[in-house]
């Protein structure tokens, strides 16, 4: 399971008034997504709305990782969470980064600064080429600026994107990346299916095609499923939101 980012909080900034509440949701949100097998998650900018030392006490490796390359220390400018996250899987190295919108942000969140992705993505990327089958990038950036991304850093295999767009996006292919996006804060899950074959140009699986000499592309389908009232609820899960919606509305009144 994969969270891109923009998963804690419904906007940038939370009122001072509704601070406490938001944030035992928040926490609430990650048990939740740890419980069903997360382990890593992008920070988008909505991630940061409860402050840094906040999302540092909702960062627990080995369990639960937080991922920027460029959300960094104001004065040291080193990463504040983990940049990047190995993962065996298959017999695949998978390496996984993310990267924070640097644009959503009227003012520096405190005790932080996020850079511009141009300053750390292709350096990272270049870095770990030789040890990746696989680079995944969680990107905060619109789509927009995640082509630009694709456009400059083509060693990155999948882009996960969490901007500030609701709404599911399928699988778009961009020469050798593939961009998608699921709905904010678990509104839908998205599953997608790939036959690898290095890293080779995306083609979406089509009954009738293919060749049967050549390079053969890299194919994928995917498909969303809404999180509604009829979706059935996992008990333990359904019991935490029980007891986290007490805790906030305990703390309202």
């Amino acid at each position: 399971m994969v969270e891109s980012g923009n998963l804690l909080f419904k906007t940038d900034v939370v009122p001072p008034t509704e601070l406490v509440a938001a944030r035992i949701g928040a926490a609430g949100v990650v048990t939740a997504v740890s419980r069903m097998g997360a382990t890593f998650a992008g920070i988008g900018s909505r991630d940061l709305a409860g402050g840094i030392d906040f999302l540092r006490q909702l960062h627990r490796p080995p369990a639960f990782h937080w991922l920027s390359l460029n959300l960094v220390d104001a004065a040291s400018g080193q990463p504040l969470f983990s940049p990047l996250l190995r993962h065996q899987a298959g017999g695949m190295r998978l390496v996984v980064l993310a990267v924070t919108d640097h644009t959503a942000f009227a003012e520096p969140p405190v005790g932080g600064r996020v850079l511009p992705w141009q300053q750390v993505l292709r350096e990272a990327v270049a870095r770990v080429a030789d040890q990746a089958d696989f680079v995944l990038l969680l990107s905060n950036y619109s789509y927009t600026e995640n082509r630009e991304i694709a456009r400059a850093c083509p060693g990155i295999d999948l882009i996960l994107q969490s901007g500030h767009a609701a709404g599911n996006l399928g699988p778009i292919p961009f020469d050798r990346t593939l961009l998608a996006q699921t709905n904010t804060r678990g509104r839908s899950l998205g599953v997608l299916d790939i036959a690898w074959q290095g890293h080779a140009p995306w083609q979406e699986t089509t009954a009738g095609r293919g060749s049967l000499s050549g390079p053969q592309p890299a194919t994928f389908s995917n498909r969303f499923i809404a999180i509604t009232p009829a979706v059935p609820d996992d008990p333990a899960i359904d019991a935490l939101v029980r007891q986290t919606k007490q805790q906030m509305k305990k703390q309202a009144r």
